[in-house]
């Protein structure tokens, strides 16, 4: 088990609105509750991630939390029963 980071809120700031209906994947993540990915949803996460976060990133500690994000993220996709998990608060 990898650990990403604990997160300052950033993500939650980032996140898409829970009704944009143009995210497949971000929205849904619980900021109080746990959601999880599977390896077959790795690729949508990471294009939303492109999509919807990227632009937004304001400094250096935001762009490195995501840069760890997506390695955690690629690492899930390389191989099965591993699991990309948000726990919220």
């Amino acid at each position: 088990m990898a650990e990403a980071l604990a997160d300052d809120g950033t993500l939650a700031r980032l996140l898409p609105s829970f009704d944009d209906p143009s995210s497949a994947l971000l929205r849904f993540i619980d900021r109080y509750g746990d959601t999880t990915f599977n390896r077959h949803q790795i690729p949508v996460f990471l294009d939303e991630l492109s999509r919807f976060i990227h632009p937004r990133l304001r400094d250096q500690k935001e762009r490195s939390f995501i840069e760890r994000l997506e390695k955690l993220a690629r690492r899930c996709a390389s191989e099965p029963h591993l699991y990309l998990k948000f726990y919220g608060d």
